[in-house]
């Protein structure tokens, strides 16, 4: 539930209903797993496309995007971006399933 706080004209509560559906699912040389969701929203917000990396203890999401290629795009920024070692670099999940694309 989102409360409004911008317009007095609106609603001050109003529902959103989120639903996400897995999309794809890749296995990674890592032994992880990359996961595409499109996400399908009412109200406000546009659908989107989320990715996240689960490395079987835990999945965190890393990037949104309109179409499933500029979320893994995003996602391969990102994880470029919070890489301290090249060597994690050259691990980039997201890179691996852009490739084989």
């Amino acid at each position: 539930m989102v409360k409004s706080q911008f317009n007095s004209n609106q609603k001050e509560e109003e529902k959103i209903q989120v639903n996400m559906e897995t999309v794809k699912y890749y296995f990674t040389k890592e032994g992880g797993m990359v996961i595409t969701y499109r996400v399908e929203t009412s109200g406000l917000l546009n659908n989107f496309y989320l990715v996240s990396f689960d490395d079987g203890s835990s999945e965190m999401a890393w990037g949104l995007g309109a179409t499933p290629e500029t979320a893994l795009k995003e996602a391969a920024r990102e994880w470029d971006f919070e890489s301290e070692t090249e060597k994690e670099r050259k691990e980039n999940p997201f890179r691996e399933v852009l490739e084989k694309q």
